[in-house]
């Protein structure tokens, strides 16, 4: 079980991550009255502060808030700020987070990730009817009964992503038969044989091996309590609304692109350090961040650094492997699967200092990591659940996009040189440029 975090303590420097609420509405250019309305409208969180009665503000959140307000007074800024966790710009039905909780199509993902496969919630996300279970069967070449060939096979160790993109896009590129009644399940397949390395690709011999976490199981020889937490791994990151990959999967949709060509947008983009790749981030980082604490009660060096490194517009609202702009009181997909796991002083130690020190929780990515470390996995055994569990995700995207009939093409707020300053280039009158060619029709 993971303890509960620290009370805050009061701010006592310009840099602390705790705000009083006269700091808060100052920060926010408005009176106290208004900012405990901000807090009784779920837009900021107080917390108590033990002996005495008042309360503290994250700096992360009031900053966010600031913002927010900031764009709706600007209309160009809140044009941009789309972009950046901002105002939401396309309808789907697919996934929601509200009040900080997450929702596949109405239903309370946590909720949902008690009971479901990542197939059942394949077939939540795409609006299928879910099909029953299928007997489960121990994957050939992995671990099963005696005699069979998992103490002489070695375990397929997960591919790096660039090599899974590789492997993605040798893949034939046809389009599945979508009323085929045990769609999408080779897709799914096709996506772990890529992300770990094992043949899966040939659906035929995988289809009788159980449902994908069984699968992972038997291939990462973990016991039942294991396999559970695979399994509401999977189904925690099948989908997250609107995230950089799903985005991406939609961009390439909206082309009129193949289901094929969409996934391998998502997985590329999944793959980026500020993305799934975070992971490979926190595991190399992993036993230096949780060794013996600093003898002053400081973050570990690396730690610190990263933190540092990845704050975006001087706010650490997203950081390496803490905080997450839509959960400012924290994730509860981390939450729920740091709690699958057995206990760990070192985590716990971490994770209460880091919230100590910035305010910030445990983000997916790291819950992730503590999967792959806690259960004994191989390396990139982060990755492959966030890739293929958020597969589900990209093809229920996918699939929206392009019944929705719109290309995705927003315009750039040009920043450059003016017009009539622009050095001309010798080639201006080419006619290389697709644009140009008479009888061609081309959407920019």
């Amino acid at each position: 079980m993971v303890p509960a975090y620290p009370a805050p303590t009061p701010p006592s420097e310009d840099d602390s991550p705790w705000l009083t609420s006269q700091q808060a509405a100052a920060m926010l250019g408005v009176q106290r009255a208004s900012l405990y309305a901000y807090v009784s409208r779920g837009l900021l969180r107080a917390h108590s502060q033990p002996g005495t009665r008042g309360h503290v503000y994250a700096r992360i959140d009031v900053q966010r808030l600031a913002r927010q307000r900031q764009a709706v007074r600007n209309p160009a800024q809140l044009a941009r700020s789309t972009l950046d966790w901002g105002t939401p710009v396309l309808r789907s039905a697919i996934t929601q987070v509200s009040q900080g909780q997450l929702y596949y199509r109405g239903r309370h993902a946590l909720q949902w990730a008690q009971h479901a496969s990542l197939e059942d919630t394949a077939a939540l996300l795409l609006d299928q009817p879910i099909a029953a279970a299928p007997p489960s069967a121990p994957m050939p070449g992995t671990a099963g009964t005696e005699g069979t060939a998992a103490a002489t096979q070695p375990v397929p160790q997960p591919r790096p992503p660039e090599q899974a993109l590789r492997a993605w896009h040798s893949l034939p590129a046809g389009e599945p038969t979508l009323a085929h009644p045990g769609w999408p399940g080779p897709l799914l397949l096709q996506m772990l044989g890529v992300l770990t390395g094992w043949p899966a690709t040939d659906t035929a011999t995988s289809a009788a091996g159980g449902p994908i976490h069984q699968q992972l199981a038997a291939l990462w020889q973990v016991d039942a309590a294991g396999e559970d937490t695979l399994r509401q791994a999977l189904v925690l990151c099948a989908d997250h609304e609107l995230n950089a990959s799903s985005f991406a999967a939609r961009v390439v949709a909206s082309t009129g692109a193949s289901l094929h060509a969409s996934l391998g947008a998502g997985l590329a983009a999944l793959s980026g350090p500020l993305h799934g790749g975070m992971t490979a981030v926190i595991d190399r980082h992993w036993d230096a961040w949780h060794a013996a604490p600093q003898a002053d009660g400081t973050l570990p060096p690396s730690l610190a650094q990263l933190l540092a490194d990845t704050r975006i517009n001087g706010s650490p609202h997203y950081c390496a492997g803490f905080g997450h702009p839509l959960y400012p009181a924290g994730d509860p997909r981390s939450e729920r699967l740091l709690r699958l796991l057995p206990a760990d002083a070192a985590r716990s130690a971490l994770l209460a200092s880091v919230h100590r020190h910035t305010g910030l929780h445990p983000s997916l990515d790291y819950a992730l990591v503590a999967i792959q470390r806690g259960l004994g996995l191989p390396a990139g055994a982060a990755f492959v659940l966030f890739a293929l569990g958020r597969t589900a995700g990209w093809l229920a995207h996918a699939l929206e996009q392009r019944a929705s009939g719109q290309l995705i093409r927003p315009r750039a707020q040009y920043v450059g040189l003016p017009a009539d300053t622009a050095p001309q280039r010798a080639d201006a009158g080419s006619t290389g440029n697709p644009a140009s060619i008479p009888g061609r029709i081309i959407r920019f």
